[in-house]
């Protein structure tokens, strides 16, 4: 969801129904504790230019698919690269997995970052293993933090809408437990939801149409296809 603009901010809109349809709510990079204080001194969450880190021993933070892609994608012009997650099981997928591998770069497993190190800028990391304890320090000039993001839905877990896991309650009409309220895409939650486009598509069908005959309780919940009217 993206911030109101200024010149929207305080306005009052009438509608006799409200279709919500947010995604899953403003993201924002989920922190490595043990790299904030060196957030633009070494630390990134993105590599929008893997040039801007050629020659850098780099270390990648998580075991997704942004993690295995941002290694796979400066391994060509970095000094070094490493991989460190808390577990051996990766949410990534097979094959960037497997490419990570061939291309040499060390996983380290069942570890995390306890600190980072560095004067002005990030100089060295530490790794400490979770079960042993261990630590090691291991050359780092860009620390990349792939751990994912973090959904916040904003004002809207304010209105009295009944919530799931940070998801709005919908039913089969994509109705919210408020009246006039509707709601699609994958910012809602039933039983059995497949967080798909093409369902969000039909969702949002679904809750615009039913919005239709709350306002006017005249109007037919299908109009019917193009094909069916007379000339």
């Amino acid at each position: 969801m993206r911030p109101v603009s200024p010149e929207l901010a305080g306005a009052v809109v009438r509608a006799g129904a409200v279709v919500i349809t947010g995604g899953v709510g403003t993201f924002s990079p989920r922190p490595l504790p043990a790299g904030e204080d060196y957030l633009g001194r070494g630390q990134v969450y993105f590599v929008p230019d893997p040039a801007d880190h050629c020659d850098h021993d780099v270390l990648v933070v998580g075991g997704g698919d942004s993690a295995f892609d941002w290694a796979a994608t400066l391994a060509p012009v970095a000094r070094s690269v490493r991989l460190v997650h808390r577990t051996d099981r990766f949410r990534a997928h097979r094959a960037s997995v497997e490419k990570v591998r061939a291309l040499g770069i060390e996983i380290i497993t069942d570890s995390e970052v306890s600190a980072l190190h560095g004067t002005v800028h990030v100089e060295q990391a530490e790794i400490r293993h979770r079960t042993t304890k261990a630590t090691r320090l291991l050359p780092a000039r860009t620390v990349v933090a792939a751990l994912g993001f973090l959904a916040d839905l904003g004002p809207l877990q304010h209105w009295g809408l009944t919530l799931n896991a940070r998801k709005i309650a919908v039913d089969t009409r994509m109705a919210t437990n408020l009246p006039r309220v509707f709601a699609a895409g994958d910012i809602t939650d039933y039983p059995g939801k497949v967080r798909l486009i093409a369902v969000g598509f039909g969702e949002v069908a679904t809750a615009v149409n039913n919005a239709a005959t709350v306002i006017d309780p005249d109007a037919a919940l299908f109009p019917g296809h193009s094909t069916e009217k007379e000339n």
